[in-house]
């Protein structure tokens, strides 16, 4: 465009110059000057022209032909001659392109949740013409933010604030569910895995009731601990117990039974009238028969 204006500009000083030249002496000759710039005029016009009608698409674009505005289809990559004046070319990319996202939504408990979100999507090459004419070259600002934006709001209210921690993964993977088939409707296809989510931030005021709920439980687990180890002392101490009981039972048991020999010695002498039995060994020495003693002394049942 700027060859066919450059060249209109030329051929009209060069009319300008002849007019001149023909109002001068005749010492001021200038029909060769204006003759020349006439043709280098015209030649840049012409030229200017034919290169307005050559349309290169590059690699990773299609091209959606308008007619005087109207869509006319598309093109795609590589050289593609069209009318100048009636025809116009928009590319549009269609590689993987990456968005990021600043969200805020609230969560079942109302906690307000922020993050980045990062979505690789891409547009389809056979549909930019119908892309083109529902949203225009602008769609990143038109559907793909606030897509992303109210699929995650769609997604966190399902969830506490504690469950989006926790649950990061699913999380993820339901709003990146609810992005594709929102974007299905345009045409605009999300990647394979296409959706990250940098981090989920929280309020102040939340993150110290959290840091104050993992204090709690960590003392509350120390205590757990130290009722434990003592029911495992009580246990030991009881089983330590028995122990000492069943000991002394046995003790007492044994102690029964060699104490019977002693309650036959004592009936024995409580019933002894001094008078000890007595053996002649026949050399005039006398032997103590124990053995009759203590028949004696046993109780005849």
């Amino acid at each position: 465009m700027g060859a066919v204006l450059l060249g209109i500009v030329i051929i009209f000083v060069s009319f300008v110059l002849g007019g001149v030249n023909k109002q001068t002496s005749e010492k001021v000759n200038l029909k060769p000057t204006a003759w020349a710039a006439r043709v280098f005029g015209i030649f840049l016009l012409v030229g200017g022209i034919l290169w307005s009608g050559v349309v290169q698409v590059p690699a990773g674009y299609a091209g959606v032909k308008l007619r005087f505005g109207a869509i006319d289809g598309t093109l795609g990559p590589g050289i593609h001659i069209i009318v100048p004046g009636v025809h116009s070319v928009q590319l549009l990319e269609t590689r993987t392109q990456k968005e990021e996202s600043q969200a805020t939504a609230a969560s079942q408990d109302l906690q307000v949740v922020t993050t980045t979100l990062a979505l690789n999507f891409r547009l389809n090459a056979s549909k930019v013409d119908e892309i083109y004419g529902q949203v225009g070259p602008l769609y990143k600002n038109r559907i793909i933010d606030p897509t992303v934006q109210e699929s995650l709001k769609v997604v966190t209210a399902r969830y506490t604030a504690e469950g989006l921690i926790r649950n990061r993964a699913q999380v993820k993977n339901e709003v990146e569910s609810e992005i594709i088939k929102r974007l299905a409707a345009y045409d605009i296809v999300v990647d394979s895995q296409g959706l990250s989510i940098v981090n989920f931030d929280f309020s102040p005021e939340f993150n110290k009731a959290i840091e104050a709920k993992q204090v709690a439980q960590q003392e509350a687990e120390k205590q757990k601990y130290v009722l434990q180890q003592a029911e495992l002392q009580k246990q030991t101490d009881v089983a330590r117990a028995q122990g000492s009981a069943e000991a002394a039972k046995l003790n007492a048991e044994a102690l029964k039974v060699s104490g019977g020999g002693l309650v036959i010695a004592r009936e024995w002498i409580e019933k002894w009238d001094g008078k000890l039995p007595q053996v002649s060994s026949g050399s005039g020495q006398y032997i103590i028969d124990l053995q009759s003693i203590m028949k004696q002394a046993t109780p005849t049942p």
